[in-house]
């Protein structure tokens, strides 16, 4: 997904932005994000601070001895930057455009990106204290009204709902439910874990993807796969299951 070069046009005479503007939160913003930081230490919710992951290449050697680099398994939480570039390539794409068509396309490409963001560092539940202090969004202008902004977008698209009835964590679906469940029944054939239930799964398998998942969507995805016929209740209010093999 790129910007298009039409939309360049549209926009890059809507605002004359001087090159010497410091991109900082203003007050209202770092106050937002002090007061959201206190809230989401007083709530337990799944993977609502952004963890950076390292990136580790393989090392390995080949018949000859020599060093052979592998393939990265995992992306550096740099490596990932808009398709339009930072700031100083695309200014434009940084503030919020003022008309409405514009608006659209705008908060579609950032929503978009988002999603490719949160998916790269699997995180399922991003709050506005982490949007607006994390590259590239801390460099965007008006950074709380375009959380919101960008946020209800991918509402409507039926990919993320609010976690809190303060809209301040957003809960988002780079990767629909059912197809967690069809890992998780391929993960338990082939390591032959035919028990499971949502407790040992978030503490013994911190390794895999799926338990890093909030624990309200790990019940759901358990529940789906009883209805697929993967596995059968053991006990449903501790979300416990045993695999049908």
């Amino acid at each position: 997904m790129g910007v298009r070069e039409k939309k360049r046009e549209k926009t890059k005479d809507k605002e004359d932005v001087r090159e010497s503007e410091v991109q900082v939160p203003d007050e209202a913003e770092r106050t937002e994000a002090a007061t959201e930081t206190k809230s989401a230490q007083a709530v337990h919710t799944p993977d609502i601070v952004v963890e950076r992951k390292e990136h580790q290449l393989a090392q390995t050697e080949s018949p000859t001895g020599d060093s052979i680099e592998a393939t990265p398994t995992e992306i550096e939480a740099e490596a990932l930057p808009p398709p339009w570039g930072g700031i100083d390539e695309s200014e434009w794409m940084y503030g919020i455009p003022t008309r409405q068509a514009d608006l659209s396309l705008w908060a579609e490409e950032w929503g978009d990106y988002l999603l490719q963001w949160a998916e790269t560092r699997s995180v399922h539940v991003i709050s506005v204290a982490s949007f607006i202090t994390e590259p590239p969004f801390k460099d965007m202008r008006s950074k709380v009204d375009a959380f919101r902004i960008i946020s209800e977008g991918l509402i409507e698209k039926q990919v993320a709902e609010w976690v809190d009835k303060n809209e301040r964590q957003l809960r988002v679906y780079w990767k629909p439910l059912e197809d967690w469940a069809d890992d998780i029944y391929a993960w338990c054939l082939d390591t032959g874990k035919l028990r499971l239930d949502v407790k040992s799964i978030v503490i013994q398998e911190s390794q895999q993807a799926f338990s890093h998942l909030p624990e309200e969507d790990l019940y759901k995805v358990l529940a789906i796969m009883v209805t697929r016929g993967f596995a059968d209740w053991v006990d449903k209010k501790k979300g416990a299951v045993v695999i049908e093999a």
